[in-house]
């Protein structure tokens, strides 16, 4: 049960991580659209498809993982009844 919590944690900062990566990424394609850059604008924009992607990934693993650890507490809750 432990183990569970701890990937959880590390589920919850890994989601805040890849959000700033996100938003720092979004910013950083509007500078660059503003100067003109467009072959800068596109690899940023392949970094904040790979941010969005590993986000949607990470948000799938803990609503799993949360839904598996409910399921856990129902069941111990049940058995020892």
């Amino acid at each position: 049960m432990q183990l569970t919590r701890t990937w959880i944690g590390r589920l919850f900062w890994t989601g805040a991580v890849l959000t700033f990566v996100g938003l720092l990424a979004c910013a950083v394609l509007l500078v660059l659209l503003a100067v003109g850059d467009s072959n800068g604008a596109t690899g940023v924009w392949g970094v904040f498809l790979v941010a969005a992607s590993a986000w949607v990934i990470n948000f799938v693993s803990l609503v799993a993982l949360l839904a598996w650890r409910a399921m856990q507490e129902t069941n111990s809750d049940n058995t020892s009844r």
